[in-house]
């Protein structure tokens, strides 16, 4: 019986052993199918990332390449509005050009905003309507030489033109112009020669008597005339100055029409003086630091002072070394000054002026005349310009002989007064 209930203990045993074994089998199947829903799931999670990743991915290049296309659109759309844009920038500036040149060539046609002033044109024998229109153009009488031609051809006017001298004016029409030149041009001229040393009334006064034009008129313009030479901007005017271009109408033969436009014998001196004061003359003004008109102004003064050409250098030396040494010649002390001053500004000034009576005088004012007191020759300006080295500082002259005592001192001066028979002993 013992050994019964062994046996069964026994038996039991292996039984459960079995039975653990067992359950141990279904746990770990258990175990290995849930790792394979996992690994599966794990799998599909992994799937559908990369397919969405994928598809992202296909969203985002097709985004760009829309975008894409907009930008190339857009830019097309820009490129062509730019192009409109230089376009219509383009008809317009051209349209603008085109209507401003239409209206110059309309104010040339008729003369209209164009100066007034008178000038001489001469057309040679044998001048073409081109000759002439070129002529025209370099006066100043007209700026479209083309267009004149074609007006000329239009009006049949080609071999009408006279030769000879023409008085025009730019504010003349091309109508006027082309009938004023095809009058013959048939004037008395006159050769009037102004001495060095005539002061600006005696030289109007002379056009006036050969009757030119009349000295009034030739003053004024004289004084007043802007022609664009390079001298013109140089010469200064002030309250004390009398006349403003004294000294200027340069000494010289001219041959004039009678009855001319004063303007235009105004310019014809103008002319003149530009190219004798030429470019050499006026940069040694510059070497010496004086202006145009200080040197014009000192070499009128000896002009006046010298009865020869040979004297004025040294004559020029003696107002040079007084202007440099003002402390102890603080004035020129010149006669013919003060003869301008009573013969010319008193009788010809309409309210008297003390202030430029002083000025002009140089007994009485320092330094050199506000202007001119005559019209200078050439000699008298290099003189000025090129002076002798001398230490004078006085000078008297006799004035039947014409010869010329210099002097250092005071007494030496004395001394050449009673030589030159200016004082007693």
């Amino acid at each position: 019986m013992k050994d019964n209930n062994q046996e069964n203990k026994l038996n039991e045993n292996s039984e459960n052993d079995d039975n653990e074994a067992l359950l141990r089998e279904i746990l770990n199947a258990k175990e290995k199918v849930q790792e394979e829903k996992d690994k599966t799931a794990k799998e599909n999670s992994e799937n559908e990332e990369n397919i969405e990743e994928e598809i992202s991915e296909d969203a985002e290049e097709e985004i760009q390449e829309k975008k894409h296309s907009r930008k190339k659109k857009r830019k097309r759309s820009y490129k062509k509005l730019y192009f409109v844009l230089l376009l219509a920038i383009f008809i317009v500036g051209v349209s603008s050009f085109a209507a401003i040149y239409i209206i110059e060539i309309g104010k040339d046609l008729f003369g209209i905003d164009q100066p007034s002033n008178p000038v001489e044109i001469n057309i040679p024998k044998g001048s073409t309507t081109a000759d002439i229109a070129q002529i025209l153009q370099e006066s100043g009488i007209i700026d479209e030489p083309i267009v004149f031609r074609l007006f000329s051809k239009l009006k049949h006017a080609d071999s009408l033109y006279k030769e000879g001298t023409h008085t025009l004016r730019p504010d003349m029409s091309y109508d006027v112009i082309v009938e004023e030149l095809q009058k013959e041009s048939q004037r008395d001229t006159v050769d009037i020669t102004f001495p060095e040393g005539m002061t600006l009334i005696e030289c109007a006064k002379l056009l006036e008597k050969n009757e030119v034009c009349k000295a009034d008129d030739f003053i004024y313009a004289f004084n007043s005339a802007s022609f664009g030479y390079d001298f013109e901007s140089q010469v200064v005017n002030s309250k004390l100055k009398f006349y403003k271009m004294e000294g200027y109408c340069f000494p010289d033969t001219y041959k004039f029409y009678k009855n001319s436009e004063p303007q235009i014998v105004a310019k014809k001196i103008y002319a003149n003086f530009a190219e004798k004061v030429n470019n050499n003359l006026l940069g040694r003004m510059k070497e010496l630091n004086i202006t145009l008109d200080e040197a014009i102004t000192l070499a009128s003064i000896v002009q006046a002072e010298a009865p020869v050409s040979y004297d004025m250098k040294n004559v020029a030396s003696v107002f040079w070394n007084r202007l440099k040494n003002k402390d102890e010649f603080p004035l020129l002390q010149s006669d013919p000054t003060t003869k301008y001053v009573n013969e010319v500004i008193k009788p010809n000034i309409e309210v008297q002026n003390e202030e430029m009576f002083t000025a002009y005088d140089t007994y009485k004012g320092p330094g050199l005349p506000p202007g001119a007191i005559c019209n200078p020759g050439l000699d008298a300006i290099e003189a000025v310009l090129y002076p002798n080295d001398t230490d004078y500082f006085y000078f008297c002259a006799n004035l039947e002989t014409k010869e010329c005592f210099y002097a250092k001192t005071l007494s030496e001066h004395e001394k050449n007064l009673v030589k030159a028979g200016l004082t007693g002993q």
